[in-house]
């Protein structure tokens, strides 16, 4: 243990806090189980069930075919290759912080195994652990790391050994299989190529692979039958009122779908975000401090808000999502409300990140892209299903601007403020394994 580097002996923390559960977990109801059995309705062929699912469901083709075999079988390969994909992950939010951000302290590494470890992981069983993690988590942590790959070549103008180029082909395969993944590999390959051509830079061959390949995803997606023709089925389950809302009702959809997860139960990464936020502005003048005290003010309120709700009988005590039509006027006075909260919180935190954060546009980059997807959930009729397990995306972006942030400003805090920050992490670890419990019992 002494041997090991600081940033090893944190991910050895993250696989600690997470074997046991995986240990405990069962992947065979909902989704899973109809996957285990789904290539028996087409004799076992891999080309059947590819050509069928593509013309009435999804364009997902890699991930289509990685999830009934995982699922076929025995749980410990998937239990086994989710781990080594959690542990991809945090080295490439490392990557990040490490090398775009020049952020090495020995505290970056230890902070980044408690927040994964306090991120929410139970919304990664929401159609079952297999189906939700492979659609979610591994398209993340892959499409991480081929990001990273055009970063290292493209940005830093570090050569690619030929097992990164391979890997980030893999990785780009897997990942551009994914819809709004291959949005947000689009547009950063195609920002990398901006850049290479104003700095004089040769575009390096990286780059152009996953762009091509990225381009091939987009094509196959776009001319999907399954993906014009799955809207209609999901709406008559999920959202029968889906056709009548419009573009401005779908992006209020996702907004708001986006922050009352957050705020309906007590998220900790969140309420660490909007602390970090308020501390940032220590020392400046009275109407910044009250700026700065919005984000973390208006979470506490809205989550007051909402265990009053669920005290008085007026809502369950789970992640709400908006009404897609309101009807009475308490539903538009708290849709609004909530839509200006939104707004001050994006004004804040961007202003916040410009202003006082060293390579504050990157930061804003990370926070606008993570946002993407939560945005396109929105314009789906499964948005009151979806959103849940699409916010990984904004955890992930909120730990790393967590870390960007606090690594800035850490010394000028006092210790109690410090002190409180870890109190709310250990308190988010703890939550986060009451939560995976509970979704063992109930579920598997």
């Amino acid at each position: 243990m002494k041997r090991l580097q600081i940033k090893y002996r944190a991910l050895l923390g993250i696989l600690i806090f997470y074997i046991p559960f995986h240990i405990c977990l069962s992947p065979n109801y909902w989704d899973d189980k109809g996957f285990a059995q789904i290539l028996s309705k087409y004799d076992n062929s891999l080309v059947q069930y590819t050509i069928a699912r593509y013309s009435i469901w999804s364009s997902r083709i890699t991930i289509e075919l990685v999830v009934p075999i995982l699922a076929m079988l025995p749980s410990v390969v998937w239990k086994c290759l989710n781990l080594l994909v959690i542990v991809l992950l945090y080295r490439e939010l490392i990557w990040i912080l490490e090398h775009i951000f020049e952020l090495r302290e020995n505290s970056v590494y230890y902070v980044t195994a408690v927040l994964l470890c306090a991120f929410p992981f139970s919304i990664m069983a929401q159609t079952g652990w297999i189906a939700t993690t492979t659609n979610y988590l591994w398209v993340l942590a892959f499409g991480l790391y081929a990001i990273n790959r055009m970063l290292k070549g493209g940005l830093l103008g570090i050569r690619l050994s030929r097992q990164e180029m391979i890997c980030a082909a893999l990785a780009v395969c897997y990942s551009a299989s994914f819809e709004s993944m291959a949005a947000i590999l689009f547009l950063i390959e195609m920002g990398l190529l901006v850049y290479c051509k104003k700095s004089g830079k040769k575009c390096p061959a990286v780059v152009w692979m996953c762009m091509g390949m990225t381009a091939i995803f987009l094509v196959y997606i776009l001319c999907c039958p399954g993906n014009r023709l799955r809207p209609i089925r999901d709406a008559q389950y999920w959202m029968p009122d889906y056709f009548e809302l419009t573009l401005l009702d779908k992006l209020r959809m996702g907004i708001l779908s986006s922050y009352m997860h957050f705020v309906s139960l007590p998220s900790p990464v969140f309420f660490i975000f909007n602390v970090i936020i308020f501390l940032m502005w220590k020392g400046e003048s009275a109407g910044k401090r009250i700026m700065a005290a919005l984000p973390v003010f208006t979470d506490v309120a809205w989550t007051g808000w909402f265990m009053i709700n669920y005290l008085l009988g007026w809502r369950t005590l789970t992640y709400q999502v908006p009404t897609p039509l309101p009807k009475r006027f308490s539903e538009w006075v708290e849709q609004g409300l909530l839509l200006v909260t939104v707004a001050l919180w994006f004004a804040v935190v961007l202003y916040t990140l410009i202003t006082k954060v060293k390579k504050g546009w990157f930061a804003v980059i990370i926070l606008i892209l993570a946002c993407l997807p939560e945005m396109a959930v929105g314009l789906t009729p499964t948005v009151v299903a979806s959103i849940l397990r699409t916010m990984i995306y904004l955890y992930m972006a909120m730990i790393l601007l967590i870390l960007i942030m606090a690594e800035n400003e850490a010394g000028k805090w006092p210790a109690v403020s410090r002190r409180f920050i870890y109190l709310c992490m250990l308190m988010g670890v703890i939550l986060n394994a009451c939560q995976i419990t509970r979704h063992i019992l109930l579920y598997g």
